[in-house]
């Protein structure tokens, strides 16, 4: 467990390199590459029973003060793995607080703003990050501003606007909406709780690796995700690379990643039309960590994966019909997922990661 002022923890810059001391105000490097977490992450204990099964059971990994974790947490908790045949598992992070599994990054970076003195928040999201971040500011009692293109779902915004948050809608690109949340950002005392460039949001979506790791007693041998900006994706990947340098795994799982056709920039198709796609999600035409998106796939011999609108929505019924009642970016997961596997094939593990309530889906 870290001190994220101390100098143990680092920002890092992914393309230069430089470091930087984890303050209120620095969102990117000064030459405008992403930054990552430098943190001597000690390995988990040889037993973790009595921790109970929210983030902090995870401590070790995680470069936040146990304390501030903990005064942010809204129920995050270990979410279900459930067989669906053969070899095949999805792993249930729809059911988290705000419905999403932005909740895992949105715990750490709440602990964050209070550990750095935040006098409020501010977001930009298309929704589930959005919603997720109102919910914890909610939590520890911090104002939060929400910055959302005026195309995002209706559900995810009334959601957000719920739980007190002051939701501002752009018209235009995703990117004017970042452009605002970046100008207000910049009001002293104001912590940008950004899931795609701060780093401490991966760490607390690296956790969904470890339930993984525990539920299966082992690191399954493929992932399957559905990829937008890529914070589960990567984070993921980063708590599997944890287990695997600790020597509590000897695999990481190939890493796939699933795409709506025609809004695929892992596969370079982009030729989507002036509709949002069903699956808004994933919507994402510049991933700001594309670069280590794609490394994470090639390193794992992993795989970037198209599905049409077609069959995401068969796949979003096909899930309901069993139960699962998710929204279409987590059906575009299941549409781009293995199918059946014969037990022999080893775990597979799917991510569902978004709740059904939050979308509105046409049979």
């Amino acid at each position: 467990m870290g001190d994220p002022l101390s100098d143990n923890v680092r920002y890092q810059c992914s393309t230069c390199g430089i470091e930087y001391e984890v303050v209120l105000n620095r969102i990117c490097c000064d030459c405008n590459g992403v930054l990552d977490i430098v943190f001597d992450a000690p390995a988990f204990p040889s037993s973790l029973s009595g921790r109970g099964v929210g983030l902090s059971r995870y401590r070790e990994a995680l470069p936040i003060d146990v304390r501030r974790l903990d005064e942010a947490y809204l129920g995050s908790a270990r979410t279900p793995i459930l067989p669906m045949g053969g070899s095949v598992f999805v792993k249930c992070d729809y059911i988290m607080p705000s419905g999403s599994f932005k909740d895992r990054g949105a715990q750490v970076l709440a602990a964050l703003s209070l550990r750095l003195g935040a006098k409020r928040v501010v977001v930009d999201s298309s929704g589930n990050a959005g919603a997720a971040m109102a919910a914890h500011c909610a939590r520890i009692g911090l104002p939060c501003i929400v910055v959302a293109p005026a195309s995002a779902p209706a559900q995810k915004l009334y959601q957000s606007r719920a739980y007190g948050a002051d939701v501002k809608t752009v018209e235009g690109v995703r990117s004017a909406a970042t452009a605002l949340a970046l100008s207000l950002a910049a009001e002293e005392g104001t912590f940008y709780a950004s899931h795609v460039e701060n780093p401490f949001f991966l760490e607390g979506t690296q956790t969904w690796a470890f339930e993984v790791w525990e539920q299966l007693g082992d690191a399954p041998t493929e992932v399957v995700m559905s990829v937008g900006n890529g914070s589960l994706f990567l984070g993921a990947y980063r708590g599997f690379r944890y287990l695997f340098d600790h020597g509590l795994t000897t695999r990481i799982p190939k890493m796939v990643a699933v795409q709506a056709q025609g809004w695929s920039p892992l596969t370079g198709d982009l030729t989507h039309g002036e509709d949002a796609p069903l699956a808004d999600g994933i919507a994402i035409t510049a991933p700001r960590r594309i670069v280590q998106i794609l490394r994470a796939i090639e390193e794992t011999g992993g795989e970037a994966r198209t599905v049409d609108e077609d069959a995401i929505r068969r796949s979003t019924f096909e899930l309901a019909r069993q139960g699962l009642w998710v929204e279409p970016t987590s059906g575009a997961a299941w549409a781009g997922g293995p199918g059946y596997r014969g037990e022999g094939d080893g775990p597979i593990v799917v991510s569902l990661g978004g709740a059904g309530f939050k979308a509105t889906v046409d049979h």
